[in-house]
């Protein structure tokens, strides 16, 4: 059997426009890898690189031989890259598959909502430069965040589309597997057809689950529809606070040889979107009844714990991390058993550390000042409680395995109300941040995570789903979209606008 050549690249980021700038070393930061440390980390025991390169990996292995060709994949979080770093990395890639010789196909690994500090279609350029330079006739296989924002230019560069169908997102490792499957169809003969249409919907982050809710039934209809003629469905809410006016949510049908079935799938999937297009609403608790239900929570025994997701500084959609609002309205309301998971301050981490465990301090954390007016500090007494060198490893849902580093971090007891403080920005969604600091998480009365999505997978252990309480904080991430302020969001959409007609193109 012939060995295949495949070349792997990404580029991996969820761009909120309100959020900083991404500059060089957010993404050396976080993961840049080159060459043969691509396939060193995919194949790892604890891998820090995406699941779905590392499940490509592992059935490109199974299906039989090939030669991986890694050329560049890189991942950050946070605001627009910086457009210089964005043109050198295209221009590294581009010189990384025209050395790499001969190839069979490209993996492509993005997430799909990245803008530059220049361009809103981030990942459509670096999608347009890695098929201008293999050519048209070399088969190139796409995984995508379903909050990716997909423009044209995207769909026609590769020849085939996947999409994670979860959210929170658990099914990546099984999207690159399935990628690798689809690719060798393709050296086998098959002919994808890709067909798509974008709805004048632009949803908040929180309809986009897909345990219930609009999102949810469309990737069911499209589960259920799938026959032998289809491929793959791939349905992208997309992310609202890249705010770019290719924003829409997208359903992208790939179907065996025959452009027919998909059209006709992606035309009923589009009609369900659209006849439910009311139901892509934000409906969240008030901070001030989250805190009232804390205060209760740590007072009364009887009432069971609870998991409270501030919504303004959602850490995956480049919220800072370090949003004081929860934090001083549950230390002054005088909340107990709270325990907030995380928040970033480097400086703080540091005066902690040279605090000493159980050694008192007084704490000030530096957070952000949108909609603060000028007040970015809160002041507490605090007590040292622990410390964490890190890296550790995850163990609950997206980030079970993954090698996970977040910095110097510290545990502060402010008297009630207890804060992991990281060095760096990290996603609150595994136990293990609190329990590497010697938390006991089933204590806990009331924990805060700074995420939307991957915190109930994390903590369903300790808190049961109905008891996991959204909250509407103001922040970066606030999925309240009438008070963002967009700029190049297509109009009209819903829900920011309404009382419009949309007819569908298919």
């Amino acid at each position: 059997m012939t060995s295949r050549r495949v070349a792997i690249v990404g580029m991996f980021l969820e761009s909120n426009a309100f959020a900083r700038p991404v500059p060089e070393r957010g993404f050396r930061g976080f993961l840049y890898l080159e060459g043969d440390d691509v396939s060193s980390d995919a194949r790892a025991e604890h891998p820090r690189v995406m699941s779905e390169v590392v499940g490509f990996y592992n059935a490109m292995d199974r299906l039989g031989p090939w030669e991986p060709v890694p050329v560049l994949v890189t991942m950050s979080g946070g605001g627009a890259a910086e457009h210089v770093f964005f043109v050198d990395t295209v221009a590294k890639v581009r010189q990384g598959l025209a050395e790499a010789g001969s190839l069979d196909a490209v993996y492509l690994c993005n997430h799909g909502a990245m803008i530059t500090t220049e361009e809103e279609d981030g990942d459509g350029l670096f999608f347009a430069a890695v098929r201008d330079a293999v050519g048209p006739d070399v088969p190139i296989i796409a995984t995508l965040d379903p909050h990716g924002n997909v423009s044209d230019l995207m769909i026609d560069s590769v020849d085939v589309v996947v999409a994670y169908r979860t959210d929170p997102h658990v099914d990546q490792w099984e999207r690159g597997e399935e990628a690798a499957e689809l690719l060798h169809e393709v050296w086998s003969g098959m002919q994808p057809k890709t067909v798509s249409v974008r709805l004048p919907i632009v949803p908040p982050n929180v309809s986009l689950f897909t345990d219930e809710g609009p999102f949810a039934d469309m990737v069911a209809m499209g589960e259920q529809r799938v026959t032998d003629e289809i491929a793959n469905v791939s349905i992208l809410g997309g992310f609202a606070f890249s705010d770019t006016s290719k924003n829409g949510l997208i359903v992208i049908v790939t179907s065996r040889n025959d452009g027919g079935a998909a059209r006709e799938l992606a035309r009923d999937l589009a009609d369900l979107g659209w006849e439910n297009r009311d139901r892509f609403i934000c409906e969240a608790t008030s901070m001030d009844d989250a805190v009232a239900l804390a205060v209760a929570t740590g007072e009364d025994s009887s009432l069971p714990s609870r998991v409270f997701s501030d919504l303004g500084d959602n850490t995956g959609a480049g919220g800072p991390t370090n949003t004081l609002w929860m934090l001083e309205a549950l230390h002054e309301a005088g909340a107990r058993g709270v325990l907030v998971v995380n928040f970033r301050d480097a400086r703080l981490a540091g005066a902690a550390q040279a605090a000493g465990v159980g050694n008192s301090m007084i704490a000030t954390f530096k957070g952000d000042d949108w909609d603060r007016d000028g007040k970015t500090t809160y002041v507490a007494d605090a007590r040292v409680l622990a410390l964490h060198d890190g890296p550790f490893v995850g163990r609950r849902g997206i980030v079970a395995g993954k090698t996970l580093y977040c910095g110097p971090m510290a545990l502060l007891d402010l008297g009630g109300v207890q804060v992991v403080v990281t060095s760096r920005a990290a996603v609150g969604n595994d136990p293990v941040y609190c329990e590497a600091l010697g938390v006991d998480l089933a204590t806990v009365r009331s924990i805060v995570v700074k995420v939307r999505s991957s915190f109930p997978v994390a903590y369903d252990e300790f808190v049961n789903t109905e008891n996991m309480v959204f909250v509407d904080t103001p922040g970066r991430t606030s999925p309240m979209l009438q008070r963002m302020p967009f700029e190049r969001l297509p109009r009209p959409v819903y829900p920011l606008d309404t009382g419009f007609e949309w007819i569908n193109p298919l």
